[in-house]
């Protein structure tokens, strides 16, 4: 989660440093978020490690679209380099949490599927 965290955080800035050089005005950022304590949380209501790792898979699949759309639609060079290193940045990350999903056996692999007709081995 902090790895995400992390590039996320990084990739903001870059984005915040782009559109204030571009002379673009940020828009309104929501208030943060309070301090809450985990702890509180009932154990029903919490989400598991797991649940989270598949969150985070989920995201770091979608951005890597998104990342790959913008640099194909982006008519500015810096601005496709721009993306394509967040589309690399991603790939890593995604690794990362495959990696660790497989180790911690969150990984789980759909039963093979046979047409109807096929022979079974």
């Amino acid at each position: 989660m902090q790895d995400s965290k992390n590039l996320a955080e990084s990739q903001i800035d870059t984005l915040k440093k782009l559109i204030v050089k571009e002379g673009i005005l940020l828009p309104e950022i929501p208030a943060t978020k309070p301090k809450s304590d985990p702890n509180s949380i009932p154990l029903g209501a919490k989400a598991t490690d797991s649940e989270i790792a598949n969150l985070i898979s989920v995201k770091v699949a979608s951005n890597i679209v998104m990342c790959s759309t913008n640099m194909g639609q982006s008519i500015r060079t810096d601005i496709g380099l721009m993306w394509l290193k967040f589309h690399t940045e991603k790939v890593i990350l995604g690794s990362k949490v495959k990696s660790l999903m497989q180790q911690k056996g969150w990984l789980k692999i759909p039963p093979y599927y046979y047409s109807p007709g096929a022979p079974h081995n």
